[in-house]
């Protein structure tokens, strides 16, 4: 096999299966945005707080209440890029729980207003499918899909 044969191959492994690095606690950690159709869209509650997933990898986060921040941290939409936690076979990982199953997300900050008052650039949550068939957010008590 060719060089340029092979790293075809290598680029269309990683543009099919959307694998990318997000740099969280001083660590590279490899995710994907490539999942099931029931995870993307908007997760929400009774107030105004909302996470969206999008199909392409982008999205937004928004705090139901903002909290405590330093005057230049504006209280804002986050946008961001997101992704599943993968292991070495690029297979999103996730943990069986009492209440269903529980999926690590990586939540990283594109916009200038940041994570908890712009503290933090990334965050990990939980996508939460629970035993009823139903999506959340362990971020959120009440943030379900809608």
């Amino acid at each position: 096999m060719t060089k340029a044969v092979l790293l075809f191959n290598f680029a269309l492994f990683f543009a099919t299966n959307d694998v990318r690095n997000i740099l969280y606690n001083g660590k590279q950690v490899r995710t994907t945005f490539t999942a099931k159709d029931k995870f993307y869209g908007i997760y929400s509650g009774k107030k105004k707080g909302y996470l969206k997933l999008n199909k392409d990898g982008t999205g937004e986060y928004k705090y139901d209440v903002f909290g405590f921040a330093s005057e230049d941290c504006k209280a804002d939409v986050i946008a961001i890029e997101w992704g599943f936690i993968v292991n070495e076979s690029d297979e999103i990982v996730s943990f069986i729980r009492e209440y269903g199953q529980s999926y690590p997300v990586l939540l990283s900050s594109t916009s200038n207003t940041k994570f908890q008052g712009c503290r933090r650039e990334v965050i990990l949550d939980f996508i939460m499918e629970y035993s009823d068939g139903s999506l959340g957010v362990s971020s959120s008590d009440d943030w379900k899909k809608k």
